[in-house]
């Protein structure tokens, strides 16, 4: 998995500029600059490309807690070493498209200001998120909220679908569906296989969002051992291997569900083959 950037607590005026020209000029190169002496030293070892971006997380001053912004990082430039031809031409840019910038400035608050970032696709998430669903690439944390604007992290790539615009809850999903299906049923064989030919081929990707549980691994391991590789409600062995281990594949099942209360204990944990957790479950 690829390494992200995340920046913590960036102006939200700079961000909305850039996202106000970008309407007009979409695709161009807009530039960030944090303020620090201290070089994003992965960018600099391996700088990123339009072909090869890094993906780019923001907070804001306002907001430390939440990603609030992404974006793809297409380059990083040491400001201390651009050259006067350069500086010039990034000028004239900051100049026409992202003038409270003013300038690239090779100071700040008395200090070198060295990092440049070019992006692109600068995008306001509809839906934030804690940026505790950050996992930091050093040690495999999440990333904790601070309370200074500042700094930076490099962090685990979120999925793709990460700030899709619609979302849904699981069970709105689920309910969705299910009155689709009823539906369905209703109808006329000639009407379905109508509405299946206008139908898109690739089905519509939303944001899910659902309430888990940090399970205990511990109880997991002492459940399976206590199943030794058979179901303990049908008694039938496991009807294959786990390709990551070999070992026989059960699943945990909560006798009272953790939704209802149900304590994450082997004494409430059973390991059931497939077919006998639906049928727990779905079943009559």
């Amino acid at each position: 998995m690829k390494d992200s950037l995340f920046l913590n607590g960036v102006f939200k005026s700079v961000l909305e500029e850039i996202l106000e020209a970008q309407k007009d000029h979409p695709g161009k190169t807009f530039y960030l600059q944090p303020h620090s002496s201290q070089r994003i030293v992965k960018l600099k070892e391996n700088p990123p490309t339009k072909d090869n971006p890094t993906s780019l997380y923001i907070s804001t001053t306002k907001n430390l807690d939440k990603i609030c912004y992404s974006a793809e990082i297409i380059d990083w430039e040491n400001k201390q070493e651009i050259p006067p031809k350069r500086r010039e031409v990034l000028n004239n840019h900051i100049s026409k498209y992202q003038p409270k910038e003013e300038e690239i400035y090779l100071t700040a608050n008395g200090t070198e200001s060295v990092n440049l970032i070019s992006i692109v696709n600068l995008k306001k998430l509809p839906n934030q998120f804690s940026v505790k669903n950050l996992i930091k690439t050093r040690n495999g944390e999440p990333v904790k909220p601070r309370k200074q604007s500042g700094n930076w992290v490099y962090v685990k790539e979120l999925p793709n679908w990460f700030g899709l615009e619609e979302t849904s809850t699981e069970e709105n999903l689920e309910e969705e569906l299910e009155k689709g299906i009823e539906e369905s049923s209703k109808l006329s064989d000639e009407a379905r296989q109508e509405r299946l030919s206008q139908a898109s081929k690739k089905p519509e990707q939303i944001q899910v969002l659902s309430k888990g549980y940090r399970r205990n691994p511990d109880v997991i391991v002492e459940v399976l051992k206590r199943a030794d590789g058979e179901c303990e409600r049908c008694e039938d062995d496991a009807p294959f291997l786990r390709a990551s281990d070999g070992t026989p594949y059960l699943e945990i099942h909560h006798k009272k569900p953790l939704a209802e209360g149900g304590n994450d204990t082997v004494e409430n944990a059973m390991a059931l083959c497939p077919n006998c957790h639906r049928e727990v479950h779905y079943g009559q």
